[in-house]
């Protein structure tokens, strides 16, 4: 699992190759994104991005031919590639892209699945494209998200990880010591005193940790149970300052689904007719019925 990316792979690197693959028409992006914020009855606030990338994205049953596909995989990056990260995993754009640049951290062997837990190899290529993207200078940083398993809101089955700007500092949910009101159950290591980061054996240890944690929250209330090989369903998030672990119990309510982002308020909609199930369910309501509620 050697690191085998570009030593000139940076942010400006990754960025010029993200905005030629969207200049091209290769990648769906498209900045003039409506934005709606909501504040729920426990003061949180919801952000919800309706971008029309998304109506390009298609359904498991309208995916391309089998073809396009490495073995075992149903994620085609042809063209979208950007640089291997280590022996077993390679950095990609999405297609359809919520974030400049939204990428793709999918492992080399298209037979690894979305369903399971992350390893050691997940972990190292995490560091080391998030190590690639960070710059001395300095952007506002990035965050990596995994949504394991259907019920954790993953739409193919290739193990994959995705990973997007991270909104100003505060601007998550988990940035503050205490996240008052947030709906349902999460666990959470911070990074303080050991220079905002990990190496990462210690970010798998930290992993391991908080997804027992979440299997215990998940077994109480009668719903841990899993195939031999697969996790329990959750949402991974991690930062340069912290990691968090978040069981599901459902995809989503209703139509209205969520995947790791959304669990922190950041919610990605392709038209009005989405976000009008959202608003009227209750955000809140629905993050507390996909997740363990508190």
């Amino acid at each position: 699992m050697a690191n085998m990316a570009n030593p000139k792979l940076n942010e400006a690197a990754i960025l010029a190759r993200f905005d030629s693959l969207v200049k091209e028409g290769i990648v769906f992006y498209n900045p003039d994104q409506r934005i709606i914020t909501h504040k729920d009855q426990n003061n949180l606030t919801y952000e919800f991005r309706i971008t029309s990338a998304l109506t390009h994205k298609p359904t498991p049953g309208q995916l391309p031919t089998p073809s396009r596909y490495a073995p075992g995989s149903d994620i085609d990056v042809t063209g979208f590639e950007i640089s291997p990260i280590t022996t077993t995993h390679l950095l990609a754009a999405n297609k359809f892209s919520a974030a400049r640049p939204h990428l793709l951290l999918l492992t080399t062997d298209g037979h690894a699945r979305q369903h399971a837990a992350l390893d050691a190899a997940d972990w190292a290529a995490a560091h080391a494209a998030l190590s690639a993207l960070t710059t001395p200078t300095g952007s506002q940083g990035y965050m990596l998200f995994f949504n394991c398993g259907v019920a954790g809101g993953c739409s193919r089955l290739h193990k994959h990880m995705q990973i997007i700007p991270r909104p100003a500092p505060g601007g998550l949910w988990l940035d503050g010591m205490v996240a008052d009101g947030v709906p349902y159950v999460y666990f959470m290591e911070r990074f303080r005193g050991q220079e905002g980061w990990l190496a990462p054996g210690g970010l798998e240890g930290v992993y391991r940790g908080l997804l027992g944690r979440a299997e215990r929250a998940l077994e109480a209330g009668g719903e841990g149970e899993v195939e031999e090989g697969r996790a329990v369903p959750h949402n991974v998030l991690l930062t340069r300052d912290w990691m968090a672990v978040i069981p599901r119990r459902k995809p989503g309510v209703r139509g209205a689904n969520a995947n790791a982002p959304a669990m922190l308020g950041m919610v990605w909609l392709a038209d009005e007719e989405v976000l009008g199930r959202w608003l009227g369910i209750g955000p809140s309501v629905v993050l507390a019925d996909v997740g363990v509620p508190v």
